[in-house]
């Protein structure tokens, strides 16, 4: 299942990308260099690269291994010089910032003169289709958990058995592989009844009522103006989804028509300082 989602995931990332890399081959065509924000597992980079770009990616978590180096960074203290970068771009990255003037702020020092910035975040439907779909996801991310349960109950078991026969290959350690901190945080999270109705807040919204009235691409569009950025141009990405990962790969006339009838779940936005 977990398999199943990230390639759901890369392939949702790599159609949105494909939807912006207008924007970016006149940049590519010069060599430019580019910052990429939250470079996760480094796909994007990779795209970006084989675009012919010089490209620096940075995550505050940095996948271990992934599709090219991502190094530890954060946007709000880079540690680049002055107009150092020609392009920045980041995907679903700037809704999980609170400091977003900070990282403005950043983003405008090591930015060259007549550098552009391409973000792709989500729009208000991401919220909407995730809450209208929210019973549904929230049994099935719970069944998910009372699996990894079931698991780490049979393999508790083993080891006990093992350790307690005195056998010489009865293993030292009691840590199973699903039960990582991550995994554990989502089992508390889906045993809380109100997530059956309620969303769990995405990157830093206080609730996702805020994210409904943030998100939209006006709203977006107000930060950066007064950020001191000019808007080019926002366009609709080309998938509708909810954060469920539901029916992943499916569906997939009814995405399309949904996010070209204005019903994206995602936008990306050309800005120049």
């Amino acid at each position: 299942m977990k398999a199943r989602s990230e390639r759901w995931i890369n392939w949702v990332r790599q159609q949105e990308f494909s939807a912006v890399k207008k924007w970016l081959e006149p940049k590519a065509v010069e060599r430019a260099k580019v910052l990429e924000l939250g470079g996760g597992n480094g796909l994007l980079a990779k795209c970006l690269a084989d675009m012919g770009f010089g490209v620096v990616s940075i995550d505050t978590e940095p996948a271990e291994q992934g599709y090219f180096p991502v190094r530890k960074g954060d946007c709000i203290d880079l540690e680049f010089d002055d107009n150092s970068f020609d392009v920045i771009f980041s995907s679903n990255v700037l809704e999980h910032i609170s400091d977003l003037d900070s990282a403005f702020s950043e983003m405008k020092r090591v930015l060259k003169d007549g550098g552009i910035m391409v973000h792709t975040m989500p729009t208000h439907y991401s919220t909407i289709f995730t809450l209208v779909l929210q019973p549904m996801g929230y049994f099935l991310k719970l069944a998910i958990m009372v699996s990894y349960g079931l698991k780490f109950a049979v393999f508790a078991v083993s080891r006990f058995r093992k350790s307690t026969a005195g056998k010489a290959s009865a293993p030292k350690s009691w840590k199973h592989p699903d039960m990582n901190r991550r995994n554990i945080s989502d089992a508390v999270k889906y045993a809380n009844p109100i997530r059956l109705l309620i969303s769990w807040p995405h990157g830093s919204s206080s609730n996702c009522f805020t994210e409904i009235r943030d998100w939209r691409p006006k709203s977006w569009r107000r930060r950066f103006e007064l950020a001191g950025f000019t808007v080019k141009e926002i366009i609709d990405l080309p998938l509708a989804y909810s954060r469920h990962d539901l029916f992943s790969f499916k569906l997939m006339k009814a995405r399309y028509w949904l996010a070209k009838h204005g019903k994206s779940v995602c936008a990306a936005y050309l800005i120049q300082c």
